[in-house]
């Protein structure tokens, strides 16, 4: 391999790792949590800049709701990760989708409360990327 192929995969490797960084550094992060407790009650948290999903019992679900905007003239293509141990717990209505120009989308994050959940915080992290669709 040549010394300028080696640049140029280099230069490449660079850039490339410079755009995931803005696009991480840009990306809406929300944490997500839900007290699983013993009680047949529910008790709600307000909803701020986290996907608190208060006190449930177990075999109880609960909803929340996250609104996706496009104010530019170019669509985003919507990626979402969960991390942690509430990942196995929490689902969205929709992933892996294109958001046009000038539009709004809301995502439903549900969660479900199993029999077999242990009595305990469920904690982790939803991460939402909207990557300008160029192709």
């Amino acid at each position: 391999m040549g010394k300028a192929l080696k640049i140029i995969i280099w230069v490449v490797v660079v850039v490339v790792g410079i755009l995931l960084a803005i696009q991480y550094i840009n990306a809406a992060k929300y944490q997500a949590l839900v007290q699983v407790i013993k009680e047949d009650r529910i008790g709600v948290n307000p909803t701020g800049d986290a996907l608190d999903f208060g006190d449930l019992p177990r075999n109880k679900s609960a909803v929340r709701t996250v609104t996706l905007k496009s104010d530019g003239d170019t669509a985003g293509y919507i990626i979402i990760w969960k991390f942690g141990d509430i990942s196995d717990l929490l689902k969205v209505n929709r992933n892996y989708f294109t958001l046009a120009p000038h539009t709004t989308e809301k995502l439903e994050f549900s969660l479900y409360v199993p029999n077999s959940a242990e009595f305990r915080y469920y904690k982790g992290r939803t991460i939402i990327f909207q990557i300008p669709k160029l192709w």
